[in-house]
């Protein structure tokens, strides 16, 4: 994260609408890929462990494996992409307007020296 300079390095972000949506979609891509890495790493680990203990006479089936892991898995990591590049556009948006400042004629507190 560093090195990409994604929210916590580099210019902050402006605050409002596209800094939230930065937040959401960044939290959500994260979430939908951990959860497509269990799936995948569940259903290779099962794979893995049934195919181990089969003779090379015998015929491998797909009765081994639950149905719909990998295809979990896919869905997630295709829902990961979209919601990355969902993050992107909003972080350039969120990055490249600038803050808000406010122009006040006079400050709020008198700053002027006691003499």
């Amino acid at each position: 994260m560093g090195v990409t300079k994604c929210m916590c390095f580099g210019r902050p972000l402006a605050p409002g609408g596209n800094r939230a949506w930065t937040i959401i979609y960044f939290t959500s891509s994260w979430m939908t890929f951990l959860v497509a890495e269990a799936c995948l790493i569940a259903g290779a680990k099962k794979n893995a462990y049934h195919t181990t203990y089969k003779n090379m006479t015998e015929s491998f089936s797909c009765d081994t494996l639950r149905k719909g892991v990998f295809v979990a898995g896919a869905v997630f990591v295709v829902a990961t992409m979209v919601l990355n590049v969902y993050y992107y556009m909003y972080f350039t948006k969120a990055t490249t307007q600038p803050a808000h400042k406010t122009n006040r004629s006079s400050s709020t507190i008198g700053m002027a020296g006691y003499a």
